[in-house]
């Protein structure tokens, strides 16, 4: 079993959004999958249960055959037994790191805030049997000179991966929250920009944590 943890210690900056595709895109190629929300806001459990799920501390529900979500405030529930594959989307909180047992942490990055932020957990998440890969996300909406001081900051960290291709901020992405759809489901979303760079980063993820051969 594989356990991918979405984290940073900032909000608002995509973290529920890249859990919430992995886990459908997993699904989608019969990867036995845990989708947790270790966020007291529950977004991904709202999302993922199409907002008919009420919030109630160690709840599980069936998305489908090879989806299962959990809504488990800071604390990875006990006995995941018979899943391929574990996504924990975390809060923006330095202490449930401790709690997190991941094989790989992926980090969305949107601006200098979430990558000095990062500093505060290197050292834990940056462990023997951790490897940790940063996502810049929505970088574009920062400017070209901004942008370009957070690639040469970024390569600059030690111990992590390098995503080489940021995600866009599109309409498209956008809109997969408000119809608690991913984004190669909504309105005008398959086939677009956003959707073949979620697409890509669900394959490139899934492809470190050993599922190459299912994308």
């Amino acid at each position: 079993m594989q356990t991918i943890a979405i984290y940073n210690n900032k909000g608002g900056i995509g973290k529920t959004t890249f859990a919430v595709h992995l886990a459908l895109y997993a699904a989608e190629r019969r990867i036995r999958t845990m989708a947790i929300g270790l966020d007291r806001q529950g977004d991904l459990v709202r999302w993922l249960s199409r907002g008919e799920q009420l919030l109630q501390n160690g709840m599980v529900f069936e998305r489908g055959k090879y989806l299962q979500v959990a809504y488990s405030p800071m604390e990875v529930p006990p006995g995941l037994q018979g899943f391929d594959l574990v996504i924990a989307d975390c809060p923006p909180a330095i202490e449930v790191v401790d709690e997190v047992d991941a094989n790989l942490w992926l980090v969305p990055l949107d601006g200098r805030l979430a990558l000095e932020n990062l500093g505060n957990v290197h050292g834990t998440i940056c462990s023997v049997d951790s490897r940790v890969m940063l996502v810049l996300n929505r970088c574009d909406m920062i400017g070209k000179r901004a942008l370009a001081a957070l690639r040469k900051a970024v390569h600059q960290v030690p111990g992590v991966t390098v995503r080489g291709t940021p995600i866009p901020a599109t309409p498209s992405i956008a809109r997969s929250a408000e119809y608690y759809k991913p984004v190669w489901a909504v309105p005008h979303g398959e086939g677009t920009i956003g959707d073949r760079a979620i697409q890509d980063l669900c394959k490139d993820v899934l492809t470190a944590s050993g599922f190459g051969d299912r994308c």
